[in-house]
């Protein structure tokens, strides 16, 4: 991936057909449009969730933002930080299960996207990272989308490569470049993080926070515009993890596992049967 090594999204179905289209001279593989594929892949990531962590769960008021943007006349950025293999995967669970009226975009290192070839059915399209000229073929690329769509949504994370949350944000400039010449156009910081709390298996939480648009919707406002918000989400997110308040959050998914801080389903059973209790508790004395 360039600004976005692993991700999901959709895009017009159009980028596929035409071989003339001027824009496969720019990106390397043009993603396609497949909802039965979407929606197949989404049942199938829901169900790695399941098998891999105790639950996926979202900041309160994250629900209400999502909403907004599902409402929202006009394209979107959703910019996230990328910590792990499972942050796009994390962005598609939300983005299908809380607005899926929006179509979208996606960068991808067209390297390994071609090792991939079916993830471009989900709107995800191939570029350079190593060539001088990926940055304004992404950006073409993308306002075109944001043309032909009105409900069109890039998810991407501009830090451009794997970060650990504990690093201050630094991001490349394609992201700003596209935002300042986008008209009309919303930005979101999504913060994910991964932890483990009372469970065998590591919890997913996520946060939602507006991108305030600029006075002066430069790149270079962009651009400090955005790495302020994803560092205060960040931040603000992190916080709430290590509050370890499990109120502060709504699940949006649960594992396998069930309630919080179950051991193993027979260990669960017989518990119950003497009348003991379940969960685990992270109380000490």
């Amino acid at each position: 991936m360039v600004e976005l090594r692993e991700s999901q999204s959709v895009s017009d179905s159009s980028a596929s057909t035409a071989s003339s289209d001027s824009r496969r001279g720019d990106i390397a593989l043009v993603g396609t449009y497949d909802e039965r594929f979407i929606k197949f892949f989404a049942w199938y990531v829901r169900r790695m969730f399941r098998k891999s962590f105790h639950a996926l769960r979202i900041a309160k008021g994250t629900r209400d933002s999502l909403a907004s943007l599902a409402a929202h006349r006009g394209p979107v950025i959703v910019v996230m930080n990328h910590s792990s293999w499972w942050d796009p995967l994390v962005a598609l669970m939300i983005g299908r299960e809380l607005c899926p009226q929006r179509t979208g975009c996606a960068p991808m290192d067209a390297r390994e996207l071609a090792k991939f070839g079916m993830l471009r059915k989900l709107g995800i399209f191939g570029i350079d990272p190593d060539d001088a000229k990926s940055l304004p073929a992404m950006s073409r690329y993308v306002l075109d989308c944001f043309a032909r769509e009105p409900m069109a949504t890039l998810w991407i994370t501009p830090q451009g490569r794997f970060m650990d949350v504990r690093d201050a944000i630094a991001l490349r400039p394609g992201t700003a470049a596209i935002a300042a010449r986008a008209p009309g156009v919303r930005c979101v910081s999504l913060a994910i993080e991964y932890a483990f709390w009372v469970d065998q298996k590591p919890e997913v939480f996520t946060r939602l926070a507006d991108v305030p648009t600029p006075a002066t919707p430069s790149t270079a406002h962009w651009h400090a515009g955005l790495t302020a918000a994803m560092q205060s989400n960040g931040d603000a997110l992190a916080a709430l993890v290590r509050a370890r308040d499990a109120s502060a959050f709504e699940p949006l998914s649960a594992g396998e596992g069930g309630r919080d801080g179950s051991v193993h389903p027979v260990m669960d059973w017989w518990l119950k049967l003497r009348g003991k209790q379940i969960a685990l508790s992270d109380r000490t004395r």
